[in-house]
């Protein structure tokens, strides 16, 4: 080889050296930017090993916020469940007409068709069904009668389907 060459690979190799020497320079002042505020002057060593630590400490306190964080879910919908009403379900029995009253949560989820088919299946026809809204319960009055009054309609029975229903 020629001296010529092994010069300039020399060289090359200390510049490359160099650049490395610069960027893990940099590398290090990131690392140490990114670590709570030291007193004095670490070392390298020092430095990897304090960040070493700290990164263990900082996956510590996630697993923790993320323990807290299902705790405080589970205690939001806890509270949310008893927040729910409990339907509350009247069926009157007045001679050949009916009168159905629900009172609900808005969380309850139902078809108001569903409690007409029963009705209509036990022998009722439908003269008017009402839906008010106040606040967080709705209110559904049902008035029907029966389809043929000599037989009327079993109030019990009504009773218990539709209340399978809501439960």
């Amino acid at each position: 080889m020629d001296n010529g060459n092994v010069a300039s690979m020399r060289i090359s190799r200390c510049l490359v050296e160099r650049e490395r020497r610069k960027h893990m320079k940099s590398l290090f002042t990131k690392l140490s930017s990114l670590l709570p505020i030291q007193q004095t002057k670490m070392s390298v060593p020092e430095m990897v090993d304090q960040a070493t630590a700290y990164v263990k400490e900082l996956q510590g306190r996630l697993e923790q916020y993320q323990g807290t964080k299902v705790q405080l879910e589970r205690t939001c919908e806890m509270r949310k469940r008893k927040r729910m009403i409990r339907p509350v379900l009247n069926v009157r029995d007045l001679g050949y007409n009916l009168e159905v009253n629900l009172i609900t949560g808005l969380n309850l989820e139902f078809a108001l068709s569903d409690f007409i088919n029963i009705l209509q299946e036990e022998g009722a026809d439908i003269l008017s069904a009402t839906c008010h809204q106040a606040g967080d319960k709705a209110m559904y009055t049902i008035l029907c009668q029966a389809i043929y009054p000599r037989i009327g309609i079993e109030t019990s029975s009504v009773h218990e389907r539709l209340k399978s229903l809501i439960c």
